[in-house]
């Protein structure tokens, strides 16, 4: 799409909708004169699905996104065309996108990515992907980070309420000569530094206070184990209030995400939770001894009603509807759907690329095939961090 039509949308929704965006999350931001004019490069975290479009209000020229836009929903997909973005297949690498990089910065555009790949589902900081530096380096142009504070707490991935709070952006900027004197691995750590957070802690440190009416509603997609009674997938939210369906145990959750107990002495199973961050870390750690188990009826890694799809391009077609779950250990570690067309089996350590999009459908590559997955409103970051972020089955030494 030309240029100019890229820059008439992306100048009429600066002047018809910034001005609200940034006043409802009551946005601000350091830096702003730094901006460069175009070619530039900004990277900064990702934490909040309105990331691009507060960022994107403080420059006075278009970014062009590097984005996700496959599953998102038809009317997104085209206003995210309008303003410019343009694709990448996330949870994986993408040559397509990265010459579209190097030929949008030469014809003097602005480039916009995440280079942690994802939204964070706790506040804190994933690895940046490999090459962020180099990338940086080789297109020859300013770099802009973009340092925020607030985004996750604003609306957390999980969440299905908007909190009230406040959101500050502070830039820096690269010039060229500056990136290009650094080597990569240079470059690599300005970056993750200049990004690194941890939203939950560092807002306990911070007069940084958020408000919710319901702050625990949508917490089941983030949330899938108990620390008093250790039942998976027991976990509701309603209100203010986080309760265990297997035990009765209640705690009262804020818009900070700080956790208290209602009913419950200390965990039986964890060292005390302060708040979501330490659950969440206390869960991921125990995935290994929910995943091992030798059978399906040993696996406390599972859930009911998933609908299985294989990929043929950009088609999805379903496969059947049934059973998720894992078996075995370590290297034999199988992933195992059981459902109305039969049983297939994955196994774990060959799964690559496992994305959740929007909270929506999670995919994988296996053995050179694409499978998606729908949840039904179930848990899928268990998942995401079973099969991607923490590795169960992963090899000693092999990469994701």
């Amino acid at each position: 799409m030309a240029k100019c039509y890229h820059r008439a949308v992306w100048s009429l929704l600066k002047d018809l909708y910034s001005p609200s965006l940034l006043k409802r999350n009551r946005v601000e931001a350091s830096g702003i004169e730094r901006l460069p004019a175009p070619p530039f490069i900004l990277m900064a975290d990702h934490a909040n699905a309105l990331d691009p479009y507060v960022l994107g209000s403080f420059s006075r020229n278009p970014i062009r996104y590097m984005a996700n836009i496959e599953g998102v929903h038809p009317l997104k997909a085209l206003l995210a065309e309008l303003v410019g973005a343009y694709p990448r297949r996330k949870g994986a690498s993408d040559l397509a996108a990265l010459r579209a990089t190097f030929e949008l910065s030469r014809s003097g555009d602005a480039i916009g990515l995440f280079p942690e790949g994802d939204r964070s589902w706790d506040g804190s900081s994933s690895a940046i992907k490999a090459g962020a530096g180099k990338l940086a380096r080789r297109l020859g142009v300013p770099l802009v980070l973009a340092r925020q504070k607030g985004n996750y707490l604003a609306h957390p991935r999980w969440a299905s309420r908007l909190r009230r709070g406040s959101w500050s952006v502070d830039f820096l900027v690269y010039d060229a000569d500056e990136l290009g004197r650094m080597g990569d691995a240079l470059a690599d750590a300005v970056i993750a530094a200049a990004l690194a957070k941890n939203e939950i802690k560092d807002a306990q440190r911070e007069p940084r206070r958020f408000e919710c009416e319901a702050s625990a509603e949508g917490i089941g997609r983030l949330i899938w184990r108990c620390p008093v009674c250790g039942k998976a997938d027991s976990i509701i939210g309603r209100g203010n209030e986080i309760r265990c369906l297997r035990c009765g145990s209640r705690w009262e959750i804020d818009a900070n995400c700080r956790v208290r107990a209602l009913n419950v002495p200390l965990s039986l199973h964890a060292a005390e939770i302060a708040d979501l961050k330490d659950w969440h870390d206390w869960q991921v750690a125990t995935l290994p001894e929910l995943a091992d188990a030798t059978d399906r009826g040993g696996s406390r890694l599972r859930s009911e009603g998933v609908v299985l799809s294989r990929r043929y391009g950009a088609e999805a077609r379903r496969v059947g509807r049934g059973l998720l779950y894992l078996k075995g250990s370590g290297a034999a570690t199988e992933l195992v759907f059981e459902g109305d067309s039969g049983r297939r089996v994955f196994e774990a350590s060959a799964v690559r690329g496992f994305v959740d999009n929007f909270n929506d459908f999670s995919e994988f590559d296996h053995r050179g095939q694409r499978w998606r997955l729908r949840f039904g409103g179930g848990n899928a970051a268990k998942w995401a961090y079973a099969l991607g972020g923490s590795a169960i089955a992963r090899r000693p030494g092999e990469a994701a």
